[in-house]
């Protein structure tokens, strides 16, 4: 398959280059008595050109481009005659022949984004329909799992030897529904209810939720939080979810002594969340993925809490973004940026 993929592409690079080449052959041996037909023959630059548009993007269409303008320009050298309107004529055509690429391979590119972007809602769909089906045969055995071992370890004394198995059957269990419940939460519609809400209350609260991992983990928690931000239509308890994964991401990734930072900002027409690490930061590879449903670099977990990160957000008509810390270069950003009026449309 990867074989058959790059003889079709150079089979394309192939018929471009063929195409120039034989185009600017059949110019140069035009002879200067017929210099007329050249304006015509260049014509047909436009033909390789569309075709590494449509194969190539915009990068193709540019490299073409320029390729070709190289040709106008020897051309010009070896007929030079000084200034003419021919000469002219022939500028102008250059300059449009680059934007002619400029717009046919900017199409392509938007037509491949909107394909992909098709293609990966459509693959969402059928993944969040497998995993609910999944999830909903797990949930009922694992619930049954940790209410039976709940209730053997109220009878069983301090000191039993099997104590310790029958609590490490329970934690395991109760580990395994919160996954099942994320996979759930995932497969689920977003069916959000909008109150005004105050983003820096719901930052606090999330500040008091990841206290205790803060502690074990010996990170500090700080907080800029901004004066006058107003009550926000915002689904408090899903927003909640989103603060409280990005707080406890930044506390893992943070190491013992460092300091996890949170900021909220009013903007004029919306409000930007931040939440920065102290950690060593997220390798170059992994940044496309990082948002993608079951990526995970953990040893715990299903990776679908950023994916419901991107996916709250998104509800809301907000955007989540991250970069690498500037100062110091360590850690990383995960910046939410939320209208100051929320709406749900579809």
């Amino acid at each position: 398959m990867h074989f058959d993929i790059i003889n079709k592409s150079t089979l394309k690079i192939s018929i471009v280059l063929s195409l120039l080449i034989i185009i600017t052959l059949v110019i140069f041996i035009t002879k200067d008595s017929q210099y007329s037909y050249h304006s015509v023959f260049r014509e047909f630059y436009f033909i390789p050109l569309v075709l590494a548009a449509f194969w190539f993007g915009l990068r193709g269409a540019l490299l073409t481009s320029g390729s070709i303008t190289l040709f106008y320009i020897i051309f010009l050298v070896f007929y030079w005659q000084g200034i003419s309107a021919e000469k002219i004529n022939t500028f102008i055509e250059i300059i449009f022949l680059n934007l002619a690429a400029v717009i046919f391979g900017t199409l392509r590119e938007r037509e491949n984004k909107q394909r992909r972007r098709a293609q990966k809602a459509e693959n969402l769909a059928a993944i969040g329909k497998a995993v609910s089906g999944v999830a909903h045969d797990m949930k009922t055995p694992l619930v049954a799992i940790a209410g039976f071992a709940r209730q053997v370890l109220k009878k069983l004394r301090e000191g039993d030897p099997q104590r310790d198995k029958l609590e490490i059957i329970h934690r395991e269990a109760q580990r395994l529904e919160s996954m099942v419940k994320d996979m759930l939460d995932f497969a689920r519609p977003l069916d959000l209810r909008l109150t005004p809400a105050d983003v820096n209350q719901l930052l606090k609260e999330s500040f008091e939720v990841a206290q205790d991992l803060a502690r074990e983990q010996g990170v500090t928690m700080e907080s800029q939080l901004g004066a006058d931000i107003p009550l926000t239509p915002l689904d408090a308890g899903r927003m909640k979810q989103v603060l409280i994964n990005l707080v406890i991401n930044a506390i893992q990734a943070s190491p013992a002594g460092e300091t996890v930072m949170v900021r909220s900002a009013l903007g004029e027409s919306n409000i930007t969340i931040e939440v920065v690490d102290r950690g060593c930061g997220i390798p170059p590879d992994q940044k496309e993925n990082i948002f993608v449903p079951f990526f995970t670099t953990k040893k715990e977990g299903v990776g679908l809490g950023l994916s419901m990160v991107k996916n709250i957000v998104s509800a809301h008509h907000g955007s989540v973004e991250f970069f690498d810390n500037r100062n110091p270069s360590q850690g990383v950003t995960f910046r939410i940026t939320l209208p100051r009026e929320a709406t749900t449309g579809t």
